[in-house]
């Protein structure tokens, strides 16, 4: 699993890299592009996590380390990808995906901050254009070979079989040459030193969160940490940190770290496996006597939530004491349960509390709502879908639950169109493409909203192009010869037939 994201992480600059005007000379707009081009194929293939907490929580600590960057050119934009991996990469001009399993393996907010500086690091220092300009002169078709066989052969859980499709299209050597330097690291170790020093952050916590992932390596061989293939690491590079921060001490570098073990707890509750979830939880509440006991609490809360057991979670939340009694994220979650429970009045009490300490809480303002809608008050349920959607974009909920109450309200054009964005955001593209055809046909007089509707129509087409006909994936120069009794055969770029095995992949395998 490791290497097989690892490996679409390098598949996915070689895909950008296929339309850049030049491979060997790439301006700062072509980087851009190519992150643009980049960024939907992963955004594609990663399972993402949308939920409003976790995304602002980790956009801000991000907006508070690119406020330390110097005449920064780049527009940074952070997502957190639904994998218990310890990995994290940034693709070409800014955009920066961190795996669940690495938020939830770091013990503070400065931990994850080193990492996070880090890759920031490596798009400020261009490391990764390096990468690309320094793998040569390629022909399309061998990028485009190399990137069916990673993932072709990765999602198919059988590795063997992207090797063999790489090698076939003879760009392995390329895939070694994407991977960071030694000297890319120095300095991206550098770069992140003084971005976390500069936001307050110990920077000896930077040294203990890739000691961390380096003690992983040792212990867990072969399965390396998928971070360490693309970022290598070693003795000297620990002892390059550690002077690092002997040689530059910074005083009285203090944070608070509590939003951070809240997010840790929640991403534990709601996303990794519920019985180890609930193992985590329960040892943590039998053996602390401190606010890591409080959490679990809460945490055992939201698993029951998740199960959707409601009542047993409000009773969880009552448990839960200390600072987090009262706090906003405890008093919202209590007023979720009570939405569930279709105790609306009492939930939208709840959430009016939440709002008044804090009034861009994306989660309260989705809930409420939500609330509205359940009320039969579309007009006002419509009026905190659209403040979620103007800070988050991408909340695909609220896109959603907007078109519900357009619909509700009349605005039948405008609903489809809403539904639409949020049936092609959750890939379920039959759905998105009858709506978006309503919308197109609706929305004639209106030719903004009309607008969005045809290009995301015209996207549908490009991605259902590039599936091509039966027997051939378009854009790989993958040939689908025969299946027989010994297996699937293809024909790669290079013109030579090899078998598969007996397991045919799927090409482009729907998320659900």
């Amino acid at each position: 699993m490791f290497k097989r994201l690892v490996a679409l992480f390098s598949a996915f600059c070689l895909f950008g890299a296929l339309s850049a005007p030049s491979v060997l000379a790439l301006t700062m707009d072509e980087e851009r592009e190519i992150g643009r081009q980049a960024l939907q194929e992963v955004k594609a293939e990663l399972p993402l996590i949308e939920d409003p907490d976790v995304v602002s929580y980790i956009r801000g600590l991000g907006a508070r380390l690119t406020a330390e960057l110097e005449d920064n050119p780049w527009e940074y934009n952070f997502y957190v990808a639904d994998l218990g991996e310890m990995n994290a990469f940034a693709l070409p001009g800014g955009w920066i995906f961190l795996f669940r399993g690495m938020i939830t393996s770091m013990e503070s907010e400065a931990e994850l901050a080193g990492v996070m500086a880090h890759e920031m690091s490596h798009v400020y220092y261009r490391h990764i254009a390096e990468r690309m300009k320094r793998s040569g002169p390629v022909t399309a078709g061998m990028l485009a070979g190399m990137l069916a066989g990673m993932i072709l052969g990765g999602l198919a859980g059988v590795p063997e079989l992207g090797q063999a499709v790489t090698m076939g299209s003879m760009a392995g050597g390329i895939q070694k040459q994407l991977q960071f330097s030694r000297e890319d690291e120095r300095q991206a170790d550098y770069g992140a030193f003084k971005v976390i020093s500069g936001a307050g952050y110990p920077p000896e916590e930077m040294e203990k969160s890739f000691a961390r992932i380096w003690r992983e390596q040792r212990y867990t061989m072969p399965d390396v940490p998928g971070y360490l293939l693309t970022h290598p690491t070693s003795p000297e590079r620990m002892e390059t940190l550690q002077n690092l921060v002997r040689r530059h001490p910074v005083k009285d570098a203090k944070y608070d770290n509590s939003e951070f073990l809240r997010i840790r707890t929640k991403l534990i509750a709601l996303y990794e496996n519920e019985d180890t979830a609930e193992r985590t939880l329960t040892q943590t509440i039998r053996t602390r006597q401190d606010e890591q006991r409080d959490l679990a609490r809460y945490g055992m809360g939201l698993l029951e939530m998740r199960r959707s057991r409601f009542e047993l979670a409000l009773k969880q939340f009552q448990l839960v004491g200390g600072k987090w009694k009262d706090s906003r994220a405890v008093l919202r979650a209590q007023a979720i349960c009570q939405l569930r429970l279709g105790e609306y009045d009492k939930a939208q009490a709840q959430l009016a509390q939440v709002l008044a300490k804090a009034p861009q809480d994306q989660e309260a303002l989705l809930s409420m709502g939500q609330a509205y809608l359940q009320k039969e008050q579309p007009a006002q349920a419509k009026d905190y879908f659209l403040k979620v959607l103007e800070l988050n974009p991408d909340c695909d909920q609220s896109r959603y639950d907007l078109g519900v109450a357009l619909g509700r309200l009349g605005q039948t054009a405008e609903a489809s169109l809403q539904l639409g964005l949020a049936f092609k955001a959750r890939r379920n593209f039959k759905a998105a493409r009858y709506h978006l055809e309503r919308a197109v046909k609706d929305l004639a007089g209106k030719p903004d909203l009309e607008a969005q509707a045809r290009k995301a129509l015209n996207d549908l087409d490009e991605r259902d192009k590039k599936k091509g006909p039966p027997g051939q994936e378009k854009g790989t120069g993958l040939t689908m010869d025969r299946k027989d009794a010994s297996g699937l055969w293809i024909t790669d770029p290079a013109g030579v037939s090899r078998r598969w095995g007996t397991f045919e992949p799927p090409l482009y395998p729907e998320r659900r």
